[in-house]
C-alpha cells in the first residue's frame, strides 16, 4: 500500500467557482447548451435571444446579443459533474449559477475591493476594465477582495 510521504506547508485558499462564504445566495441551474461545456466560475448567458433554446445558458458571450441585461450569472463549482468533464459542465448537464452571494473567480490582471467589475465578451475575462465597445459592466458586482495581478478573487453579485 503507497503512503504519501509529502505534504504541503498550506493548501489553496479556494477554486474558480467555489462559494466563498455561507452568507444567503441565489442559485439558478440551467442547461449547458455549448458542445465544449462552461468551466466553473465563468459567465453565462441565455443560450439564445429567440427563445429556441429556453431554458439553457451559454459562456459563449461574443455575440450581439449580449449584454448587461442577459447576464444570467457566474457558474458555480460543482463535486457530481460527469466523471469524463471533472473541471467543468459538460453540454445538456444542468448547471448552478449564482445570482447573488459571493464567489471565486480567476481574474487576468489586478482588482481592487470595492471596484465595479467587467466582463470582455470576446475572451470572457473578468476585471475592471473599462466599459467599451466588447466590454459591458455586470449590474450590481462588485470586487470583494483585491489581487496584485493575476489570481482568484471574490466576485460578489447582487
Amino acid at each position: 500500500m503507497a503512503v504519501q510521504t509529502s505534504y504541503q506547508e498550506t493548501i489553496r485558499p479556494a477554486v474558480a467557482g467555489q462559494i466563498a462564504n455561507t452568507e444567503g445566495a441565489v442559485l439558478i441551474s440551467r442547461t449547458v447548451a455549448d458542445a465544449a461545456g462552461i468551466g466553473f466560475g465563468k459567465v453565462v448567458q441565455e443560450a439564445a435571444a429567440d427563445g429556441s433554446k429556453d431554458g439553457q445558458c451559454t459562456g459563449d458571450l461574443d455575440t450581439a446579443d449580449m449584454d448587461a441585461f442577459k447576464f444570467l450569472g457566474v457558474t458555480v463549482r460543482e463535486r457530481s459533474v460527469r466523471p469524463e468533464t471533472p473541471s467543468k459542465f459538460a453540454q445538456y448537464e444542468s448547471a448552478r449559477i449564482m445570482r447573488k452571494g459571493v464567489i471565486w473567480v480567476e481574474v487576468a490582471a489586478a482588482v481592487k475591493a470595492g471596484e465595479d467589475v467587467t466582463v470582455t465578451l470576446a475572451s470572457g475575462v473578468l476585471g475592471t476594465a473599462a466599459v467599451t465597445s466588447g466590454v459591458v459592466a455586470i449590474p450590481n458586482a462588485r470586487w470583494d477582495s483585491s489581487t496584485s495581478g493575476a489570481g482568484l478573487a471574490k466576485l460578489r453579485l447582487g
